[in-house]
This record gives C-alpha cells, structure tokens and sequence, in this order.
C-alpha cells in the first residue's frame, strides 16, 4: 500500500512539474501545436496563413471568449499593421473548460468565422495549457515574433494601457 501511495505522490510531482516547466514566458521560443478549426482544417505555428508573420494568439475558454474584445477591434481597427506579408492573428477556444457541447460551441464559432473571416482553432484537450502554461478559465493574449519567440503574453482581462502595449509590440517585432 505504501508503494502504491508513493508511486501516485511521484507521478503527481512529476505531472506538476512538467506542466510548471511547459509555461511561456517573454523570450521563450513557443513550443508548436497542431489543432483544427470548426471545418476540420488542421492549423500549427507553420501554417502558410501564419508562416513568417508576427502572430496574436487568443486564448480563451468559452465562458471568457469576449473578455478581451476591445483587444480584437483595436487590432482589426489599426491600419499601421501589415496583414499581408507582417501580421496574422487567431484565437484557440478551449472547449474542455465549459460545460456546453462542443457541437454548440462549434457552430457558434463557424458563425463568427463566416462573419468575420476569423481563425478560431478548438482546443478540446488543454493542449495550450499543457504546451504553453496558459492560464484555464480565462483570456490569455500571446504576441510571438516571426521566429516564434514569446514577445509578450498577458492572462486575464487586458486594460486599455496592455491593449496600447500589444499593438505596440506587434508593430516592433512586423518590421524586424
């Protein structure tokens, strides 16, 4: 019985510290990942629609999905941004941290990419959590230059001054 109680405490402390050493932080080189959108199409950090760009990555579980709006439309908005050939964005929804279907939610998101033309990956398994440390159950912003290193991340709710330092960032690293 004690073996089997220690080999459960060791499996815990290795899970935990694994999950603490996967966290992204500024000057990280952010680890690939392979998910799809709504349709089925298979995305990564490869991807020709994000390859050679400064990328915003949007993570949100479904419940959180608007907190950072005002972060969205001021990137839609700002036309110093180079969309061509310098900036891309998308957002991942976390499908495993609510309680509605993933068909709802799904048909949800399609609905939102037919009007706006959005990425929006699914990710049914915290497979950013576990790759990248981000924070369950709330709005994560991660801006990642053109060799996929972390330039900046915030967890949570942005104010209008991390909104300011977002688009900041982006257009830094568009023109590097």
């Amino acid at each position: 019985m004690k073996k089997a109680i220690l080999a459960v405490l060791l499996v815990l402390l290795w899970t935990a510290s694994a999950a603490m050493a996967a966290e992204l932080k500024v000057g990280d080189k952010a680890a690939d990942f392979s998910l799809k959108d709504s349709e089925g199409k298979t995305f990564s950090l490869q991807s020709p629609e994000f390859k050679g760009k400064v990328i915003s990555v949007f993570y949100a579980g479904v419940s959180e999905g608007d907190d950072n709006n005002a972060a969205q439309d001021a990137l839609h908005n700002d036309k110093g941004l180079d969309r061509k050939t310098g900036y891309a964005g998308f957002g991942i929804a976390n499908l495993k941290s609510s309680i509605v279907p993933n068909f709802v939610i799904k048909s949800a998101i399609k609905k939102k990419k037919d009007k706006t033309g959005a990425v929006i990956l699914l990710d049914p398994d915290y497979t950013m959590i576990n790759l990248w440390g981000l924070k369950n159950k709330a709005s994560n912003v991660v801006i990642l230059d053109k060799n996929r290193i972390c330039r900046y991340i915030y967890k949570g709710k942005m104010p209008q001054a991390e909104v300011a330092k977002m688009l900041s960032v982006i257009k830094e690293y568009q023109v590097k």
